[in-house]
């Protein structure tokens, strides 16, 4: 299932990649793009959620630790400096979310709950 992931996230890779090379003219090629990379978000969400069913609590509590923390570091954005184009985690700087990506992570929080609270663990 990793395996299936990296492929999944190297082509998202190159979708991204295309679309930041299109010229501005280039509406449908975009429009292609954009629905191919909303298909492998799609894919990538259905793994992830078969990968966290394998996982321990242990280790779904961290992940939710951590996606509630980049939440929250969006907020924290948007309220200091809504120009700047990153985000500073943890250990790292990587390239701001946008509003989509924001609600994936949310999607991704609500899974997490979900499958906890099956295995008896009620998280706020």
């Amino acid at each position: 299932m990793v395996g299936g992931m990296s492929s999944i996230l190297r082509e998202l890779a190159e979708v991204q990649h295309q679309l930041t090379s299109l010229p501005k003219d280039a509406e449908a090629q975009k429009h292609g793009l954009l629905a191919r990379q909303d298909e492998l978000h799609t894919r990538a969400a259905r793994l992830a959620d078969q990968i966290d069913e394998g996982r321990s609590t242990q280790d779904l509590l961290a992940r939710l630790a951590e996606l509630r923390w980049q939440l929250g570091a969006l907020e924290r954005q948007r309220a200091t400096a809504p120009d700047r184009p990153t985000v500073r985690g943890q250990a790292r700087t990587r390239p701001a979310t946008g509003p989509q990506s924001e609600s994936r992570i949310e999607a991704r929080v609500g899974r997490i709950q979900s499958l906890l609270r099956k295995r008896g663990i009620d998280i706020r």
